[in-house]
């Protein structure tokens, strides 16, 4: 069985093989389900980031084990009733997609880092903003001074097309260059959050700065 520092090593090495700039690339491990005793042997073995989905079990996580020195990345859907918690809890938001929910972020004395989500693959059950919409909602809130806005996040298609994979990571590398003319002190769009343990090689090789990775770092999850 590979270990997960094995596969942390093998990780590593796919950046260095895939990437145009490896130097820049995070890999922040999906620890949604995991037990802490796995999410602490992937940090013991130089895990720096951490992504969780749902703010009441990193929560749960984090209170009985804070892992100190470790960024910690929101990476699922952040509902506003709950966003206070999340600013007080995490690093980085990687799914910012309303204009409610970067007001209430600039407002907050709370400051975090924020990927701007983007629906990169078309499909109409997957969340982001539409590729057509993202000039404007980087205008309207570049204003927002209290928001820092450091990139773009974006998932593929679930399908083995990899002409189809790549040109949705493509497509939001892309984007971010198309807006570069936007940005401002507090608004960069350098970081592409995208590629995970199906696909990250090619997200790598289309210049992604952060792979998220869970089932192909920690296996299945506890209730799988």
């Amino acid at each position: 069985m590979t270990t997960i520092p094995e596969k942390i090593a093998a990780l590593r090495s796919d950046i260095q093989k895939y990437s145009p700039h490896p130097g820049r690339v995070r890999i922040v491990a999906v620890s949604k389900k995991q037990p802490l005793d796995k999410i602490q042997a992937a940090v013991d073995a130089g895990i720096l980031d951490i992504g969780e989905n749902r703010i009441q079990d990193a929560l749960d996580k984090f209170a009985q084990r804070p892992f100190p020195g470790v960024t910690r990345h929101f990476i699922g859907q952040l509902q506003t009733n709950k966003a206070i918690k999340c600013l007080q809890n995490f690093d980085w938001l990687h799914s910012l997609q309303t204009e409610k929910l970067a007001r209430i972020i600039a407002d907050s004395d709370n400051r975090i880092h924020c990927l701007i989500e983007v629906n990169i693959s078309g499909e109409t059950n997957k969340s982001g903003l539409e590729p057509e919409a993202l000039r404007s909602f980087v205008q309207t809130v570049r204003e927002y001074r209290g928001l820092d806005i450091r990139g773009l996040m974006g998932m593929a298609a679930f399908t083995a097309d990899e002409t189809a994979i790549r040109a949705s990571f493509a497509l939001l590398r892309e984007l971010a260059a198309s807006c570069r003319d936007l940005e401002t002190e507090h608004v960069r769009l350098r970081e592409l959050s995208m590629g995970m343990t199906n696909d990250y090689t090619l997200a790598l090789e289309e210049g992604a700065t952060m792979i998220r990775i869970g089932t192909g770092l920690f296996g299945p999850r506890s209730n799988e």
